[in-house]
């Protein structure tokens, strides 16, 4: 494996130079330093004059390795034609490369800047991870072992952002690093996915989104990292993204961003707003964005189930479901059963002659006990003595597929077990299916339990 530093011979190239040296140590990769030369710029020289500039150029390129062979590296030279962003993701592909190292800045040709800088192009088109440096200092007191490097992983529970910190705990293994996760959050649309009522507040999260976003990114983060980071951050946000997540970032004092990355292809990366471009672009430490590899889709490990909630309509299917979700869980998993009920509420006088078995409030306070009563009566006499704990809730809400949904991002659900007919056809477009509306808008693995044969 190797590391590719591009390089133009400024001082914020030297930076960057220094930081993959250090980077190449503490890994304990081959560095290859790389220069690229536009083709605009030498196409039109004689023979003899390109000649003159190469060598100049290829005695530079000589220099700057040399002085970092100084510090103790294994370093190559490569000097090449054609821009430098495109040069170093050719080369990033053709060999076996682990990360591409360049400085914060570094343009293209003239005429060619609307395309974005050179470190800006490499991060949005590498297969590999880039490291943009703005200072090398806190790398080379890293490899120097002289302090942890603090590292901000921003993380929006996709999995280019699992890939993101991926890389992080490479280097976690690679050397000691504070680990601060974070996240901001679009607060309304963690109230359509959490459910909840009253005005959102404008400076925070409602205590329960709170709590929810908390729990399900330092669990994410744990599972990835293999052991907890040093602190997780959720904030919500109402304006830019990338914007937040800079100001986290120095408020934890960072000396590197990690960010995952899609990547656009052609005029698709003109329309899509990348928060890892602004984060490129405004970040005052230096940024590592990370792309999502192929070994990203692949199978991974096998998920443990722990968690698992089974609503019920106390119908005889909705009741056959609950027993499977019990079926493969270990000592110490939860199942929480559920029933959906409609909320109460006063008549409205024009039209609560249309409801004439309307209940009374009296009435559906007893509805929902009896409910809760009757979910009691449906766990499994083994599952105390198998281990497993069980609770339960009758939860009032208009739109039982909503509600299920949004009970399993408050749960935390591992799995969604319920029931179902299985319709298809009219049957399924007059009726409609709660199993296939939450499969549809529920991001939860879900168990269906279809009805036996007659």
């Amino acid at each position: 494996m190797r590391i590719l530093c591009g390089t133009d011979f400024s001082k914020l190239a030297t930076q960057a130079a220094n930081a993959a040296a250090a980077l190449a140590a503490r890994l304990k990769e081959t560095l290859v330093l790389v220069h690229s030369v536009e083709n605009a710029g030498l196409g039109t020289s004689s023979p003899k004059v390109f000649d003159l500039l190469s060598a100049s150029i290829r005695e530079k390129l000589h220099s700057e390795a040399e002085r970092l062979r100084a510090l103790g590296q294994i370093v190559k030279e490569e000097l090449l034609t054609g821009p430098p962003d495109e040069v170093l993701v050719k080369l990033a592909r053709s060999r076996t490369t682990r990360l591409i190292v360049v400085s914060s800045l570094g343009q293209r040709a003239p005429g060619r800047w609307l395309l974005g800088s050179v470190s800006e192009r490499t991060a949005e088109r590498a297969t590999v991870p880039t490291l943009v440096v703005r200072d090398a200092a806190p790398f080379e007191a890293w490899t120097r072992g002289e302090r942890p490097l603090k590292v901000f992983v921003a993380f929006n529970f996709t999995v280019t952002s699992e890939a993101a910190l991926r890389w992080v705990n490479e280097l976690k293994q690679a050397g000691p690093c504070e680990i601060v996760v974070g996240y901001v959050d679009w607060p309304p649309e963690e109230r359509a996915r959490l459910g909840g009522g009253g005005p959102l507040p404008l400076t925070r999260n409602p205590p329960e989104t709170q709590r929810v976003l908390d729990r399900d990114l330092l669990a994410k983060a744990t599972e990835v990292l293999g052991s907890a980071p040093a602190k997780v951050r959720v904030e919500p946000n109402w304006g830019r993204a990338d914007f937040r997540l800079i100001e986290m970032a120095r408020e934890e004092r960072a000396d590197l961003i990690v960010i995952g990355s899609h990547q656009y292809h052609g005029f698709e990366g003109l329309w899509n707003v990348s928060v890892s471009r602004g984060l490129l672009h405004h970040a005052p430490m230096s940024v590592a964005v990370v792309p999502m590899t192929t070994e990203a889709h692949g199978l991974g490990a096998i998920p443990q189930l722990r968690r698992v909630l089974a609503p019920t309509d106390f119908s005889a299917l909705g009741d056959r479901a609950i027993p499977y979700a019990y079926a493969t869980l270990p000592r110490g998993a939860v199942v929480k059963l559920i029933h959906i009920i409609p909320p109460w509420e006063l008549p409205g006088p024009l039209v609560s002659h249309y409801q004439p078995k309307r209940l009374t409030e009296k009435q559906h306070q007893q509805l929902a006990a009896d409910s809760l009563k009757q979910l009691r009566t449906l766990v499994p006499a083994e599952a105390e003595a198998r281990g497993i704990v069980t609770e339960l809730e009758v939860i009032q809400h208009r739109d039982v597929a909503k509600a299920i949904g949004q009970e399993a991002e408050r749960f935390g659900a591992d799995v969604i077990c319920l029931g179902s007919h299985g319709r298809g056809g009219l049957a399924k477009a007059v009726l409609g299916s709660v199993a296939q509306t939450v499969m549809t808008h529920s991001l939860r693995p879900l168990l269906v339990v279809r009805p036996p044969k007659p």
